[in-house]
């Protein structure tokens, strides 16, 4: 986050010339006699600050010393776009000035333990050789870790063509000792002289702070930095071939700088990173080495302004994290409503897919799926709680399909749409909002007929989560596996764990929705006496082994126990194994009866190896999930009114009453005659 406000204390010995500096810079007049009182704190706009700017000589040329080598304006004119000091975008609406006085020690240590940057300032050999000597130890010893700009103060009291040496001789080794020293000039309070550059330097030091970029001690860029900036260069290499060709260059440029880029600037960028390397910038683009490479130069150079431009307009704070509110915007979701992928959501996805499925094999094998999430800290852990990719559809390479890609995250969304908006995030999904990739469901709503609680209709939903329930082999493993793959092993696993599988499905007149259906395993207890986890839950497939006697009293005795909070869910009976020799279940009431009593449909039967049963019990759970008054047990449901007959019925009667009429008027008027 960028401050709007930045406080810049004023220190150094007294007769420095600290006050008079300040003054100079607030246009107060001033002389080089030394002020004998502390100003008080002075308040700057950033529309004053610019008319500052404006009306400082155009000559003025910035000198500052940075990680080993002094530099001035005029000499990197072509690299950092200024020949004098100009207005940063990302200057603070407010600066604050705050003088000191050295002798009152109380209040100068409460003021350096308010600042943003610290102005040290001095004047001569004595005043200098405090610097190390005093002012940084204590500085230190008061764990003031902040930005400091040494300010040599008088420089009209010395010759102009000396001071390229003295510079040399005097910041350069105070910047090596002292790593909180970020840069040093030369000014004069008098003549103003670069008095404006100070406190700029001052601003850039909190806005652009360069110890998180830049190790002055190892001379590279940080770690941290290093990855920040492999993103943004992942981000913008939209072809994925490892080089920001210029049009990709022009796009980041677009979004960081809010301009066009120039071909010349691209080719001097390229030039430069082939003048030190050639290989990171061959093919006629730049590489993700040579980007980095560069980076570390502006660093080098004092304009590592450029890098936090970059890394700004890509959301990332001064400790180069992501910012959380753009890894987690607020999404207002109702607690009875559902979270899915907008068209905006399916299409990103969708070309991020075709994107990294580099060989067109229309799956994504381990390393393209590695490279895709290059990014993001790494696959989501919702994913590997669901065993990916064994919850979706994949090739007979095992590799993840276009249908599977899709069904996972619909799947992560409705389970976590907050892990969805992190990694839409990471992933580069830019419309100015993440959200704009989700859509939230209406409310789910509850009525009540007939003494029972069930759910009203859904009509603007296309996930629904169904639970499998049953006794130990039933077939429970076998319909997830026939559901996703159809196919079965005949090898029978016990479930320890939940395992869920998502896929979608064609339903009646052509649409398109998704099921997820989970198998409870060892938890099924402390899940179906979990009420917000059945809240999520919108139908419930109970199934038993019709060729195991034992299997469906499994069911009755499980509904009893969690009647109170299994009668309100839309529930569908499943007899698995039907092609199997049917078996009289011992149990205290048969399945037909069992069902036609909770005025539900008798048990689909259905085999793991029946293609068209199975689709047909999918497309059932979805119906009962969808209008859940049709599958709630216990509630009796009304008698289907066939509304064509019905409408032919009164047409017929209204032609019979017209034709009444008629008669009537008829026989009248003869009577009459």
């Amino acid at each position: 986050m960028l401050p709007d406000s930045i406080r810049i204390v004023v220190c150094g010995d007294e007769s420095v010339g600290k006050s008079s500096l300040i003054m100079s810079y607030s246009r107060e007049s001033t002389t080089d006699s030394s002020l004998d009182h502390v100003l008080p704190p002075i308040t700057i706009s950033r529309n004053d600050y610019e008319e500052v700017v404006r009306e400082a000589s155009s000559s003025v040329i910035l000198e500052r010393v940075t990680n080993n080598t002094t530099r001035t304006g005029r000499d990197n004119e072509k690299y950092t776009h200024r020949s004098s000091v100009g207005l940063s975008p990302h200057i603070p609406n407010t600066t604050t000035i705050v003088d000191t006085n050295s002798s009152d020690v109380t209040s100068l240590h409460k003021e350096l333990k308010r600042a943003d940057v610290i102005c040290l300032v001095y004047s001569d050999h004595y005043t200098y050789e405090r610097i190390s000597l005093h002012w940084m130890p204590m500085l230190r010893s008061l764990g003031v870790n902040l930005p400091i700009i040494l300010c040599a103060n008088k420089s009209d009291l010395s010759p102009k063509s000396t001071w390229k040496n003295q510079d040399n001789e005097e910041f350069l080794p105070l910047i090596n000792e002292f790593k909180e020293i970020e840069a040093g000039i030369r000014c004069s309070a008098v003549n103003g002289y670069n008095v404006v550059e100070v406190f700029y330097i001052c601003q850039r030091a909190v806005v652009y702070p360069i110890s998180p970029l830049f190790d002055a001690i190892e001379h590279n860029l940080r770690p941290r930095a290093i990855e920040a900036l492999k993103r943004v260069f992942f981000l913008f290499d939209a072809d994925q071939d490892g080089y920001l060709s210029f049009e990709e260059f022009n796009e980041l440029h677009k979004k960081c700088f809010q301009k066009e880029a120039s071909r010349v600037d691209f080719d001097d960028n390229v030039n430069y990173i082939n003048s030190k390397i050639l290989s990171y910038g061959e093919n006629g683009g730049l590489s993700e080495d040579g980007f980095i490479l560069l980076h570390k130069y502006f660093a080098e150079s004092g304009r590592h302004e450029t890098t936090w431009i970059i890394l700004r307009a890509n959301h990332y704070t001064n400790s180069l994290s992501l910012d959380d509110k753009f890894l987690y915007p607020h999404l207002d979701v109702n607690p009875d409503s559902s979270v899915e992928l907008s068209p905006t959501g399916y299409k990103f996805f969708v070309d991020l897919f075709l994107t990294f499925d580099r060989d067109n094999d229309g799956g994504l094998n381990e390393i393209e799926i590695d490279n895709l999430f290059q990014p993001t800290p790494g696959i989501p852990k919702l994913w590997s709680e669901t065993n990916f990719p064994s919850s979706i559809v994949c090739n007979e390479g095992g590799y993840v399909t276009l249908q599977g890609w899709l069904a996972q995250w619909n799947l992560t969304t409705f389970l976590s749409y907050k892990t969805t908006l992190e990694y839409l995030a990471y992933l580069g999904f830019d419309e100015g909002n993440s959200v704009k990739a989700l859509k939230v469901t209406k409310p789910r709503k509850t009525r009540q007929k007939q003494g029972n609680i069930y759910r009203s209709s859904v009509n603007d939903r296309n996930i629904f989560y169904c639970f499998v329930v049953g006794a130990p082999k039933a077939g429970k493993s076998s319909l997830l596996d026939s559901f996703l793959h159809g196919s079965y092993s005949e090898m029978y696993s016990p479930t320890i764990q939940p395992r869920l599988v998502i896929k979608d499905i064609e339903l009646r007149g052509g649409k398109q929705c998704y099921l997820i259906l989970e198998e409870l395993g060892e938890l099924e207890p402390a899940i179906l006496e979990n009420k917000k986890r059945l809240d999520e839950c919108d139908v419930i497939c109970y199934t038993y082994d019709s060729s195991d006697p034992e299997s469906f009293q499994y069911l009755v005795d499980l509904r009893q126990k969690y009647a109170a909070y299994l009668d309100e869910i839309p529930s569908v009976f499943v007899a698995l194994k039907a092609d199997l020799d049917k078996q009289q279940q011992r149990s205290d009431v048969q399945p037909e009866n069992y069902t036609r009593d909770l005025f539900l449909s008798s048990p689909v039967h259905i085999s793991s190896s029946w293609t068209s049963s199975l689709q047909e019990l999918f497309i059932q759970l979805v119906d009962a999930a969808k209008n859940p008054a049709s599958a709630t047990p216990g509630l009796e449901t009304e008698p289907v009114v066939d509304q064509e007959k019905t409408k032919h019925l009164m047409m017929a009667g209204g032609a019979i009453g017209v034709m009444s009429l008629v008669s009537i008027w008829m026989l009248n008027s003869m009577r009459r005659r």
